[in-house]
This record gives C-alpha cells, sequence and structure tokens, in this order.
C-alpha cells in the first residue's frame, strides 16, 4: 500500500517537473530582457544569454522552492503570491549584487533600479507561474 502511494506521488511530481524547466526557463529570458530594455543596451542576443545564466541562479534558489510550495493549492494570479515572491525578490536581488557585484548594501536599498528589478523578478516569475503551473487538479 505505501510503495503505491509513493509511486503515485512520484508520478505526480514527474508530470509537473517540465512545467517548472519552462517557467524557469521563460522568467529568465523575460527578466532578461526586461534589464536589456531598461539599460539600453543596442545588442541584445549576447546579453540576453549572459543575463539568463545570472538570473537563473537566484531563480532557482529562491523562487523554485516557492513555487513548489504554492502549487500545493494552486491559484492562478494570486496576489498574495505575488507578495510573496516581491519579498524574497527583494532578498534574493539584495543579496545576488552585494554578493556578486560587490554593491554597497546602504547605497543599493537607495537605488530606484534595485525596487524596480527586484519588483520585475517576482512579476515575471509569478506571472509564468501563474501560466504554466497554478492550475486546478
Amino acid at each position: 500500500m505505501e510503495i503505491w502511494k509513493l509511486s503515485e506521488k512520484v508520478s505526480k511530481i514527474s508530470d509537473v517537473i517540465p512545467y517548472y524547466f519552462v517557467s524557469l526557463f521563460l522568467s529568465c529570458i523575460s527578466f532578461s530582457v526586461f534589464i536589456i530594455v531598461v539599460s539600453g543596451e543596442p545588442s541584445w542576443l549576447m546579453p540576453v544569454i549572459i543575463y539568463s545564466f545570472y538570473v537563473v541562479i537566484p531563480y532557482l534558489l529562491f523562487a523554485v522552492p516557492l513555487q513548489i510550495i504554492f502549487n500545493k493549492r494552486p491559484r492562478k494570479f494570486n496576489v498574495f503570491y505575488l507578495l510573496i515572491y516581491t519579498v524574497l525578490s527583494f532578498v534574493a536581488v539584495f543579496l545576488f549584487n552585494v554578493v556578486l557585484f560587490r554593491v554597497e548594501p546602504t547605497y543599493l536599498v537607495k537605488t530606484q533600479i534595485y525596487h524596480g528589478f527586484s519588483f520585475a523578478a517576482a512579476a515575471i516569475y509569478w506571472f509564468w507561474d501563474s501560466v504554466f503551473l497554478q492550475k486546478k487538479n
């Protein structure tokens, strides 16, 4: 009986895993395009690839585990989920900039771009999460 339940859970998880990767991939590409548009870079192909590699780490560490928890009670375009993604996004963008780019923390939190990037990262991930994964079982 226990093995059957475990097998059923593994089957459900394996059915959803591709959607996590699609959501992650589209979020990374979308956020990279957002960064390029905001920064006004003339070329876009190489920066999209480079920024996507940078963006995938915070999304994997912060957003995907939260996404797995949210998928237990799926709700499409839930504002509460966006709020939680936004809070974690502020933390992720802060840590990412301080650790990787060695930006002064007190300077970073005062910048408009920090707030814009944090909210945009959360909104983009929340959007793709709602489109692909927040479905009623």
